[in-house]
């Protein structure tokens, strides 16, 4: 399986696309190294997620790339799996107790292309246990370029809070306040990114009633206080229009043991409307905004053998006139 995921990457040329012509953005929960059990990777699991960075570095050109599921062992473990990731981006681990969970996120950033700047870990510690909501940082290309704010979350588990318990739908709430609070309040204008593993599908209340993430582009236009979320398309397995069409995907998270599908879409990429709506310096090119299914990434993460249980998502964002 390895061996075949490695021949396909190595032939793939699809995804490409050319340094320069606006920042590509990718999230991925790697698998590597969950809270509970940090250093539980192997060489062989370094060399498969070695093989899926490589992909997103070569053939999908992406300039920032946010891992999942991090520690210190995943990072050197990856970092010499994987030599160029360290030679072309700058990396930023991101480490941090909150409450019984922890910030376990790593930003690559292209040398020279793109800047990183962290701003501050989102964390509810006003009632109850400490929760953890998201880790916001600032991407921007140049000086006097309108900055990317990106908001990478990792919410919690299904098997450790179920979709009906109120304490998720808080987060996602808690979430919105945040942003109205400290983005739009400054900037009513501001390119807001909100990616990760929600570990709550689109339609689910958290994302759609409370984080207020519309799947109608008509409906943003018109009340532009809400976001969007392009990711209701990868809801469905019909792949139809021919391979490059990518109209829809079964979902970003395989669950062997789904009652009614394998499939969840819990990676999701969402956006404000100004990057909908080409207000402030950037517009999502919503074709290039999708997930990473490929046929052999796809068998692996089906297959059960593997760490790897995500499929990577990537959105593109074109420089645009305001």
């Amino acid at each position: 399986m390895m061996a075949s995921l490695q021949r396909w990457f190595a032939v793939m040329n699809r995804d490409r696309i050319q340094p320069g012509s606006g920042v590509c953005i990718a999230w991925w929960n790697t698998g590597l190294s969950p809270t509970r059990d940090p250093d539980r990777a192997k060489p062989k699991d370094y060399q498969t997620a070695a093989a899926v960075l490589l992909h997103l570095i070569h053939e999908v050109r992406a300039d920032l790339i946010v891992l999942g599921e991090m520690a210190p062992s995943s990072v050197a473990g990856l970092q010499e799996a994987c030599p160029i990731s360290r030679s072309d981006y700058v990396w930023f681990p991101f480490f941090q107790t909150a409450g019984r969970s922890r910030f376990s996120l790593c930003i690559l950033g292209r040398k020279g292309y793109v800047k990183v700047g962290f701003r501050s870990p989102i964390v509810d510690d006003g009632r109850g246990p400490v929760v953890k909501v998201g880790m916001h940082f600032r991407a921007q290309l140049a000086e006097g370029d309108p900055p990317l704010e990106v908001i990478a979350a990792h919410w919690p588990s299904r098997l450790h809070l179920d979709r009906q318990d109120s304490a998720r739908t808080h987060i996602a709430s808690f979430l919105r306040r945040w942003i109205d609070q400290h983005l739009f309040r400054l900037n009513p204008q501001a390119n807001v990114v909100v990616l990760g593993d929600f570990n709550d599908e689109p339609f689910d209340e958290g994302i759609e009633r409370y984080l207020r993430a519309s799947r109608d582009r008509l409906r943003v236009e018109r009340n532009p206080k809400l976001l969007y979320n392009p990711f209701w398309r990868h809801l469905s397995s019909f792949g139809g229009g021919g391979s490059t069409a990518h109209l829809s995907d079964p979902g970003t998270y395989f669950h062997a043991k789904g009652e009614f599908s394998y499939w969840r879409t819990f990676d999701q990429l969402i956006v404000s409307s100004s990057l909908l709506l080409s207000r402030s310096g950037w517009r999502m090119n919503e074709q290039r905004t999708r997930v990473l299914s490929l046929p052999a990434l796809d068998d692996l993460v089906g297959s059960g053998s593997s760490l790897v249980d995500h499929l990577p998502i990537v959105g593109h964002f074109e420089r645009h006139a305001s």
